[in-house]
């Protein structure tokens, strides 16, 4: 057989008789020997009182009742101390209990508790009332069986969209393949006989090659984000200057259909940012506002101004806006407000994108709405360099 086990019923138990047995035993023995010395006094005081003209059978007859009773003080002595001893382990014993009790009770839920997380119940937590340190004990034992809870479900969501992201990535590659595809079979048929018709085949093939490497570009660009390669050249840059410098680049576009985009930029303000990522960011909302605005004539206005020593920008359309119930969620990762993908081509990083580089360059980001979608980014002011 193995060796017992040791418990912490049998160590309270072990120690609260020890404790009371060696103060015991040692009262017992001080009171031995406070007696046995006082029983000497009494009997030498008593040898002295009696004279040697007394008769000598009298004295013999009373020391010898003075031994019977010497011995009977010392046997009430022993069976008093003993008596007491008997108590006291019983007393030990039924408040050892009671302490055991109230040990093992919160060790015994934290126990169960324990093994119903080893079998992924994570939805009960610890009801245990008592002692405060217990209490924290559980208290924090429900804290961590919490976190894990959301954790999993963090993951059970996150993995779910991934994969639908997988499925998606599938169905926007998978039009404009078909149309390069469709197109190379149609000059292989010799569908374009004129030159002018096989150029515009050859336009329209390389147009959906460039939207097929923009979705590849981006998903390369989010696994650099997850993996954390995504370096930051951070540099002081006149926020002012930058955005009227891509708005009028965007109203030149020859490629600009149905939209309108407008800078309403004030004076000189200066953050340190990455100037190439924060092409990126423009060009992210931008690509949002075309997709998913539904404006019959989409007008787009980006503004610029000082508040409280912060650059606020703020990227507005006058598009149908999101809802209430989305709105904190549009920044999420795989999210998107439309879940048909028939209806819009999206994979749900967009705007992930842009929450990722604005905190990363130490800044914050936020949406609300307002004539439509109203995106605001918020940087702190650096100080002003003639240089940039």
């Amino acid at each position: 057989m193995g060796k017992e086990k040791r418990t912490v019923k049998k160590k309270i138990f072990y120690s609260n008789t020890l404790m009371v047995l060696v103060t015991l035993l040692i009262f017992l023995a001080v009171n031995l020997v406070i007696a046995k010395v006082y029983i000497e006094i009494i009997e030498q005081d008593f040898r002295e009182s009696i004279t040697w003209s007394d008769n000598e059978e009298d004295l013999e007859d009373v020391l010898q009742e003075l031994t019977v009773y010497k011995n009977a003080f010392i046997f009430l002595l022993l069976l008093d101390g003993v008596i007491c001893i008997g108590v006291l382990l019983f007393i030990s014993q039924l408040f050892t209990r009671n302490l055991t009790n109230h040990i093992l009770k919160p060790l015994n839920e934290l126990a169960d508790g324990a093994n119903r997380v080893k079998n992924g119940d994570l939805t009960v937590p610890i009801a245990y009332q008592g002692e405060s340190e217990f209490e924290d004990a559980c208290h924090t034992f429900n804290n961590m069986q919490s976190h894990i809870l959301t954790e999993q479900e963090k993951n059970r969501k996150y993995e779910k969209a991934r994969t639908d992201m997988v499925a998606g990535i599938s169905h926007d590659l998978r039009t404009p393949l078909t149309a390069v595809r469709g197109t190379i079979k149609g000059l292989m048929d010799g569908i374009a006989s004129s030159p002018e018709q096989q150029k515009l085949f050859l336009e329209t093939a390389y147009r959906r090659t460039g939207d097929m490497d923009a979705l590849l570009q981006r998903l390369f660009y989010f696994s650099k984000m997850e993996t954390g390669n995504m370096p930051l050249h951070m540099e002081k840059v006149n926020l002012a200057v930058f955005v009227n410098r891509y708005v009028r680049g965007k109203q030149d576009d020859p490629k600009k259909i149905e939209h309108s985009i407008l800078a309403d930029v004030g004076e000189d303000i200066w953050a340190t940012v990455d100037p190439e990522q924060m092409q990126r960011i423009l060009d992210n909302l931008l690509e949002n506002s075309l997709k998913y605005a539904e404006a019959d004539e989409l007008r787009i206005k980006v503004e610029l101004s000082k508040k409280e020593q912060t650059a606020h920008l703020v990227f507005l359309d006058n598009g149908q806006g999101v809802s209430e119930e989305k709105l904190s969620h549009i920044f999420e990762e795989f999210y998107r407000c439309d879940e048909s993908r028939n209806r819009k081509e999206g994979n749900g990083l967009g705007l992930h994108i842009v929450k990722y580089l604005v905190e990363a360059m130490g800044g914050s980001v936020y949406a609300e709405n307002l004539e439509g979608l109203a995106v605001h980014i918020i940087f702190p002011l650096a100080e002003e360099n003639e240089n940039g």
